[in-house]
């Protein structure tokens, strides 16, 4: 019953959401699952391992094809670099237990949701007040 109500209420927030938060959501996410690859690789939980850096892969891959290259200029193109870095990190840490890259990729990761954070924190003031 809990877990039903709860998944009702995400599925809420993402309904709501404006892009910038949904783009918080995903980095969120990423970040999460970043963390429970790197603790299941020292538990030695390697299907769950996986599962993390699959979810990681997917949700970035998302944020990829979120980019609007046209309004977004040279902004989606080092992003999209980025995000490819980030890729190619996760299939390291993946491949070759390489967990420096995973904290690598956490701490891209981290500075990017922090900046949009930031980004649609000031948005959503300015909305508030024109609105």
């Amino acid at each position: 019953m809990y877990r039903q109500q709860a998944s009702f209420y995400k599925q809420r927030e993402i309904q709501t959401a404006s892009p910038g938060k949904i783009v918080v959501m995903l980095y969120d996410g990423a970040l999460k699952n970043l963390n429970i690859a790197k603790d299941a690789y020292q538990n030695k939980n390697f299907e769950q391992k996986s599962r993390a850096l699959t979810k990681v892969s997917d949700i970035v891959t998302e944020l990829m094809g979120s980019l609007n290259f046209d309004k977004g200029g040279e902004i989606a193109d080092r992003l999209q670099s980025l995000y490819v870095y980030i890729l190619q990190k996760v299939v390291d840490a993946d491949i070759n237990k390489n967990m420096e890259a995973l904290d690598e990729s956490r701490r891209i990761l981290s500075e990017l949701r922090d900046a949009f954070a930031t980004i649609t924190k000031s948005h959503d003031v300015i909305q508030t007040q024109v609105g």
